[in-house]
C-alpha cells in the first residue's frame, strides 16, 4: 500500500512550478517538427521528472537525458497514437529546453499551461505505467 502512495506522490501535480510553451515558441515548434518529421503531442497537467539513480553515461551515448515526462492529459497527438485525455509517461528525453518543448526519439511534446518538475528514483518511476490507467 505504501508503494502505491509513493507512485501517486511521484505523479502528483506539485514540485518546482514551470511554465509551458507560449505563443512565442510556436514558430520554433513548427520548424522542429518540419526538420525532424517527428510526431507532435500537446499535453496539459504535466510533470517533468529528473530520474535519480540512473547511469547517465549510457543514456548520453544514445543521445538521451535522464529526464522523462508524465502527462495527466493529452490534448491531441498528430498521429493519433495517444487519445484525448490519455495519461502517458514518456521514454527518456533527447532534449528539453525548459520553455515547454520536450522531445523524445519519436515525438515533440508541447507542454501547455503550467506544470511541475521533480526528482523521482528510477525504481519508483519504473513502477508507473507508460499508458493510461484508471484514476
Amino acid at each position: 500500500m505504501m508503494y502505491l502512495l509513493q507512485i501517486a506522490e511521484a505523479m502528483a501535480l506539485d514540485g518546482e512550478l514551470l511554465s509551458g510553451a507560449s505563443e512565442a515558441e510556436a514558430e520554433l515548434i513548427q520548424s522542429r517538427v518540419a526538420e525532424t518529421g517527428k510526431a507532435y503531442c500537446a499535453a496539459v497537467a504535466w510533470v517533468v521528472i529528473d530520474v535519480l539513480d540512473v547511469d547517465a553515461e549510457p543514456l548520453a551515448a544514445l543521445g538521451r537525458l535522464p529526464i522523462v515526462l508524465f502527462s495527466h492529459s493529452v490534448l491531441l497527438h498528430s498521429t493519433g497514437d495517444y487519445e484525448n485525455g490519455e495519461r502517458i509517461k514518456t521514454g527518456y528525453a533527447t532534449s528539453y529546453d525548459g520553455r515547454g518543448i520536450f522531445e523524445t526519439t519519436d515525438t515533440i511534446f508541447v507542454l501547455l499551461g503550467q506544470g511541475f518538475r521533480k526528482r523521482v528514483s528510477i525504481e519508483l518511476l519504473n513502477a508507473v505505467p507508460s499508458r493510461s490507467w484508471a484514476p
